[in-house]
């Protein structure tokens, strides 16, 4: 199964999402061809986090079923510090990616440590994550709603 995923998600790095100068037969849409093979009902838990804030004024909540521990601290290698707790509270919200996937994480923003995020960068921070179709800005409120 979980080869399938990592074929699938390559396949979906490497062609695109439904890059036009592909031929129609060949386009991948995330939604009908990558997300039935990885999806699952999220209960909104974390698993554990990274936190990058000293560094990177960022901390990333790992929720999908698939991050095991093993996987969490080595992708948490080279500057974050592993914690099976959630990330600090982010008032400026994250990017929430593969939302209910076996995959999904949340990428909080900080206004404070390492690279701080400020009023004029945050819109452009938030832009460029709804642009991906698999992700969404969020916020800690909202989290605590998709939990009811």
């Amino acid at each position: 199964m979980y080869k399938k995923i990592v074929v699938a998600i390559a396949m979906l790095l490497v062609v695109g999402f439904g890059c036009s100068d592909m031929p129609k037969d060949q386009q991948v849409d995330y939604n009908e061809d990558i997300k039935p093979l990885i999806e699952e009902k999220s209960t909104g838990k974390v698993r554990g986090s990274c936190n990058m804030i000293g560094k990177g004024s960022k901390c990333l909540d790992y929720i999908g079923s698939i991050w095991t521990e093993q996987q969490m601290k080595l992708n948490c290698q080279g500057g974050g510090t592993f914690s099976l707790d959630a990330c600090p509270y982010a008032e400026l919200g994250g990017c929430h990616n593969a939302k209910d996937t076996i995959t999904e994480t949340i990428i909080w923003t900080y206004n404070y440590g390492g690279e701080p995020s400020t009023p004029e960068s945050l819109p452009y921070e938030r832009g460029a994550c709804d642009l991906l179709e698999i992700s969404d800005w969020t916020y800690p409120a909202d989290m605590l709603e998709a939990k009811k």
